[in-house]
């Protein structure tokens, strides 16, 4: 592996996961970051984004200027601070065969801090060996886990980057997604009546039983090939004497078509309140769309560049539809050409998630490649 320091990088990955960074609650890892990457001589500024949505730090963005590579030739690569719950208290342990899993009470956070190790790492070696170098930004953002809100909020005039890098796909290295879904999700609220459930049912109208109904005759999961539907809490009522008077549920639908996960949102609402009504009840429902869809065209030169990368250090190219989204659904809509790449992250979202220290290498060489000039690549 040319020049990566695995032992630096593990070091940098295990101090990472001592850094309890849950979404809106980057503060400690931002301030860790922004000193590591000044340190790297790194320009780096911290935006609004907190304020913007309840966070206690912003966005963190970063810029290696080289004075010898043309301003076109500007390449970016981001990964997100925050982690999922149960991420307070994280205690990573090192394997003797290179496998890093928490302690099983917590996730362990290589979704997403095993992408940040990756890129101090390779910016690392571009210091250490004084290497030729594109110019390189940096994007650290916040909430990506509450459906990518940090970077949402970005201001993507900051960057001059047409191609970008975001390290946050499970699976094998060498994986990338060529698509991403559309994620709406949605609220119903189910209005009955109050009444006494011993003395005068008959008045009220059973706001649970009216949602029942509707519930029983949706169809869930996979509703045609490429997209689904979950509604996945309800509440209400208030006692047991007393006939529910509310009920809300909520819900999302993912398509890789954003046109069908809108017409899956319009036939739910409908069929929903035509048997909601029929119960005597009323529905008041809303939806947001969290992420727009898209699709990776085949001369993609980010694509290109990366697949040409991969054959250059033999790893075979594992390119595939996701159905998660990420940071680079927001990049692509903001006109940037950006790739969801493998970042070495097993089982995320779980207390037995894993990564290796042989895949985070692998990685960040991948990382290293991509932000030297073509000629010294």
């Amino acid at each position: 592996n040319m020049d990566i320091n695995r032992s630096r990088m593990t070091e940098s990955f295990l101090r990472l996961t001592e850094i309890d960074s849950l979404s809106f609650s980057e503060r400690q890892m931002a301030d860790w970051l922004s000193s590591q990457l000044t340190e790297l001589g790194l320009e780096v500024s911290e935006d609004d984004a907190g304020s913007k949505t309840g966070g206690s730090a912003g966005n963190l963005f970063a810029r290696l200027v080289c004075p010898d590579a043309s301003e076109a030739d500007t390449v970016l690569f981001c990964a997100h601070m925050d982690t999922v719950q149960p991420g307070l208290g994280r205690k990573a342990h090192v394997e003797e065969d290179g496998v890093i899993c928490s302690d099983g009470q917590t996730i362990l956070g290589a979704d997403d801090q095993a992408g940040i190790a990756e890129i101090l790492e390779a910016l690392q070696v571009i210091r250490e060996e004084k290497m030729p170098h594109r110019n390189i930004e940096v994007l650290f953002t916040i909430g990506e886990e509450a459906y990518t809100a940090g970077a949402s909020v970005f201001d993507s005039r900051q960057s001059r980057a047409r191609e970008a890098y975001v390290l946050d796909l499970s699976g094998p290295i060498g994986g990338v997604s060529l698509s991403e879904p559309t994620l709406l999700s949605f609220q119903f609220s189910i209005h009955g009546k109050a009444s006494h459930a011993g003395f005068a049912p008959e008045v009220g109208v059973h706001a649970i039983a009216a949602a029942a109904a509707a519930i029983a005759e949706t169809q869930q999961g996979w509703i045609d090939k490429h997209t689904t539907l979950n509604i996945g809490t309800i509440q209400g009522g208030t006692a047991t004497n007393v006939v529910p008077d509310l009920v809300h549920l909520r819900g999302e639908i993912r398509s890789a078509e954003h046109v069908d996960a809108l017409s899956a949102y319009r036939a739910l609402e409908e069929s929903f309140r035509e048997r909601v009504e029929r119960s005597g009840a009323t529905l008041e429902s809303q939806y947001q769309i969290h992420l727009t869809a898209y699709r990776v065209p085949p001369d993609s030169k980010t694509l290109q560049r990366y697949l040409k990368t991969l054959s250059d250090l033999n790893i075979p190219p594992q390119p595939h539809d996701s159905f998660g989204g990420s940071d680079n659904n927001v990049l692509r809509r903001k006109g940037i050409d950006g790739l969801c790449i493998a970042n070495a992250m097993q089982d995320i979202h779980t207390t037995y998630e894993h990564t290796s220290i042989d895949e985070m290498a692998a990685a960040a060489q991948i990382v290293l490649q991509l932000m030297l000039r073509e000629e010294e690549a």
